[in-house]
């Protein structure tokens, strides 16, 4: 029996769960799988590509802002459909807005709407470090000054509180 490192969860099909807590990352986690608390962590398995990207914008994000960004859904071990349409294939993820204030985890939720916490200029900043990137696809967000300010940013029913971002389709 081996009493290193616990090896990161991974899916049958070499997805692997995103680290939930690493020490001085540049995001935290939230979410759950139907509405219960302590679950988010079961739909945050990654295509390689995405996990890569992630840690690319964070290393990025570190280097402009000092507040973490939120990562939510990504996918379900196995691809399994669950409260989501999309996000089966591990190539897309929800992410928060950017708050004002330092606050993490599940009590940081934010929508566009709530002024006296959501930061735009931060949001755009971080959404444009995901748009140059060249795996990112697509990004869905409610808010039109970050659809201006990005360009390539659409709305989408019920992306008013997050982000949603999608890589290109991986082989």
């Amino acid at each position: 029996m081996s009493t290193g490192v616990p090896i990161q969860p991974r899916d049958s099909r070499g997805y692997v769960m995103l680290p939930q807590a690493p020490e001085d990352a540049g995001y935290y986690v939230y979410g759950n799988v139907g509405h219960v608390r302590g679950t988010g962590h079961l739909a945050q398995y990654a295509h390689p590509n995405l996990l890569s990207l992630i840690f690319f914008i964070e290393r990025e994000w570190q280097a402009v802002d000092e507040r973490k960004f939120g990562i939510g859904n990504i996918s379900l071990a196995e691809g399994r459909k669950y409260e989501h349409d999309g996000h089966r294939k591990g190539i897309e993820m929800d992410i928060r807005p950017v708050r004002k204030d330092k606050l993490t985890g599940e009590a940081a939720r934010c929508s566009r709407f709530d002024v006296k916490v959501y930061d735009r200029e931060a949001t755009i900043k971080l959404i444009c470090l995901f748009l140059q990137h060249p795996m990112v696809s697509k990004v869905f967000f409610n808010d039109d000054k970050v659809q201006q300010a990005c360009g390539r940013v659409r709305s989408l029913k019920g992306h008013d509180d997050h982000i949603h971002i999608e890589i290109r389709e991986c082989p």
